[in-house]
Protein backbone atom coordinates (compact mmCIF):
# COMPACT_ATOMS: atom_id res chain seq x y z
CA UNK A 1 0.00 0.00 0.00
CA UNK A 2 2.78 2.42 0.87
CA UNK A 3 4.63 1.77 -2.40
CA UNK A 4 1.48 2.32 -4.45
CA UNK A 5 0.83 5.69 -2.78
CA UNK A 6 4.29 7.08 -3.40
CA UNK A 7 4.40 5.93 -7.03
CA UNK A 8 1.29 8.02 -7.74
CA UNK A 9 3.13 11.19 -6.60
CA UNK A 10 4.99 11.87 -9.83
CA UNK A 11 3.96 14.98 -11.81
CA UNK A 12 5.58 16.74 -14.74
CA UNK A 13 4.35 20.15 -15.89
CA UNK A 14 5.30 22.12 -19.01
CA UNK A 15 5.12 25.70 -20.25
CA UNK A 16 6.55 27.81 -23.03
CA UNK A 17 8.74 30.84 -22.22
CA UNK A 18 10.15 32.96 -25.05
CA UNK A 19 9.63 30.14 -27.54
CA UNK A 20 11.38 27.54 -25.34
CA UNK A 21 9.54 24.68 -23.67
CA UNK A 22 10.33 24.33 -19.96
CA UNK A 23 9.43 21.52 -17.57
CA UNK A 24 8.88 21.26 -13.81
CA UNK A 25 8.94 17.75 -12.33
CA UNK A 26 7.75 16.87 -8.82
CA UNK A 27 8.41 13.39 -7.42
CA UNK A 28 8.02 11.91 -3.94
CA UNK A 29 10.40 9.12 -2.90
CA UNK A 30 10.42 6.94 0.20
CA UNK A 31 13.91 7.10 1.76
CA UNK A 32 15.79 4.30 3.51
CA UNK A 33 15.10 5.95 6.87
CA UNK A 34 11.31 5.88 6.46
CA UNK A 35 10.78 9.56 5.71
CA UNK A 36 9.77 11.04 2.36
CA UNK A 37 11.77 13.17 -0.03
CA UNK A 38 10.09 15.62 -2.41
CA UNK A 39 12.34 16.26 -5.41
CA UNK A 40 11.71 19.36 -7.52
CA UNK A 41 13.53 19.36 -10.83
CA UNK A 42 13.20 21.97 -13.56
CA UNK A 43 14.84 23.14 -16.75
CA UNK A 44 14.51 23.34 -20.52
CA UNK A 45 13.23 20.29 -22.38
CA UNK A 46 16.08 20.48 -24.92
CA UNK A 47 18.79 20.22 -22.22
CA UNK A 48 19.99 16.82 -21.02
CA UNK A 49 20.52 17.96 -17.42
CA UNK A 50 18.03 19.91 -15.31
CA UNK A 51 18.69 23.56 -14.50
CA UNK A 52 18.19 22.86 -10.81
CA UNK A 53 17.20 20.06 -8.45
CA UNK A 54 15.80 20.80 -4.98
CA UNK A 55 15.27 18.09 -2.35
CA UNK A 56 13.01 18.49 0.69
CA UNK A 57 12.43 15.90 3.41
CA UNK A 58 9.15 15.22 5.23
CA UNK A 59 8.37 12.92 8.17
CA UNK A 60 5.26 11.43 6.57
CA UNK A 61 3.57 11.01 3.21
CA UNK A 62 0.70 13.36 4.05
CA UNK A 63 3.06 16.31 4.58
CA UNK A 64 4.96 15.50 1.38
CA UNK A 65 1.74 15.28 -0.65
CA UNK A 66 0.49 18.56 0.83
CA UNK A 67 3.71 20.30 -0.22
CA UNK A 68 3.44 18.74 -3.69
CA UNK A 69 -0.15 19.96 -4.08
CA UNK A 70 0.76 23.51 -3.03
CA UNK A 71 3.60 23.56 -5.55
CA UNK A 72 1.30 22.20 -8.26
CA UNK A 73 -1.26 24.94 -7.62
CA UNK A 74 1.46 27.58 -7.71
CA UNK A 75 2.91 26.30 -10.99
CA UNK A 76 -0.49 25.95 -12.66
CA UNK A 77 -1.20 29.60 -11.79
CA UNK A 78 2.10 30.57 -13.47
CA UNK A 79 1.01 28.97 -16.74
CA UNK A 80 2.33 25.42 -16.54
CA UNK A 81 0.14 22.64 -17.95
CA UNK A 82 0.07 18.85 -17.70
CA UNK A 83 0.97 17.60 -21.18
CA UNK A 84 3.27 18.57 -24.02
CA UNK A 85 0.69 17.86 -26.76
CA UNK A 86 -0.15 21.55 -27.10
CA UNK A 87 3.28 22.21 -28.65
Amino acid sequence: MRLKNYLSCNQTLYREVNGKVRYYRLVIFLTLFGDYMLVREYGAVKNKKPTRTIKEYFPNLLDAKSALELLMISKLKKGYFYNLINY
